[in-house]
C-alpha cells in the first residue's frame, strides 16, 4: 500500500510500538495511517495537504463583501475571478490587496504552517448575489490546503493511527474509526480531539 497524503510517517509510527509490533509489515502501518489521516479531514472538516499544482474551484456568494472558500496555502499562483452577468463566464478578474484581501489577517506571520479561507472585497468591489439562478459567482485559482502541516496534526495522527494498529489485539480486532471519522470505535482518545479542536473548521450556514 501507498500512503497518500499522510499526516504521519511509518518510522513515527514504529517509533511508538513495541519490538514485537515494530515487526509487523509496513503495509498494515500504511493502512493506519491513510485511514487516521482521512479520519483527521473528516473531522476537521478540511484537510491540511498541499495541492502539487494550482486548481479551479467555483463558489456561491451569499455576501457582498465576504466570501468563504476552500483553504488557501499561498499567494503564489492565486486568482479571483467573478461572473458577473450570471452566464458562466467569469470574466472580472480581482487583484488581491486591491480589490480583496485574504482572512485571517496575518495568518502566515506566526509560522510554517497556516492558510486563508475568506476573500473579503475592498475598494469598489463586490461580489455579486443571484437571487435566481444558481449558477456559483465566485471563482477560485489556488494551491489549497495548508502551507505546512501543523505539528499538533501530526501528533494527533501518529496518537490515533497507533491507536488504530492496536484495535487488532482487542476480540473485536479492528472495529472502525467512530465519531472521528468514517470507521467507528467505541472509545474517543480526549487527547486527539484536544489537538484537533482548534483546527476544526466552522459549520457556514
Amino acid at each position: 500500500m501507498t500512503l497518500v497524503n499522510p499526516y504521519c510517517t511509518v518510522e513515527d509510527i514504529r517509533g511508538q510500538l513495541s519490538d514485537k509490533d515494530a515487526k509487523v509489515d509496513d503495509v498494515i502501518v500504511e493502512r493506519a495511517i491513510n485511514a487516521t489521516s482521512r479520519a483527521v479531514d473528516h473531522w476537521c472538516g478540511r484537510r491540511f495537504w498541499q495541492d502539487a499544482t494550482v486548481k479551479i474551484r467555483t463558489y456561491r456568494v451569499t455576501d457582498y463583501l465576504c466570501a468563504r472558500v476552500d483553504d488557501i496555502s499561498t499567494t503564489a499562483g492565486l486568482l479571483v475571478a467573478t461572473d458577473t452577468g450570471g452566464d458562466g463566464v467569469f470574466e472580472t478578474s480581482w487583484t488581491i490587496n486591491t480589490d480583496f484581501f485574504l482572512e485571517p489577517l496575518n495568518a502566515d506571520a506566526d509560522g510554517p504552517s497556516y492558510a486563508w479561507w475568506d476573500l473579503v472585497a475592498c475598494g469598489s468591489k463586490r461580489f455579486p448575489i443571484y437571487r435566481t439562478s444558481p449558477r456559483p459567482a465566485l471563482q477560485v485559482t489556488a494551491k489549497f490546503g495548508w502551507a505546512s502541516i501543523p505539528p499538533e496534526v501530526e501528533q494527533a495522527a501518529v496518537l490515533r493511527a497507533v491507536a488504530i494498529f492496536k484495535r487488532k489485539e482487542s476480540p473485536q480486532g479492528v472495529a472502525g474509526f467512530g465519531d472521528f471519522g468514517a470507521i467507528r470505535i467505541s472509545r474517543q482518545d480526549p487527547d486527539v480531539l484536544a489537538l484537533l479542536a482548534p483546527f476544526q473548521r466552522p459549520m457556514v450556514a
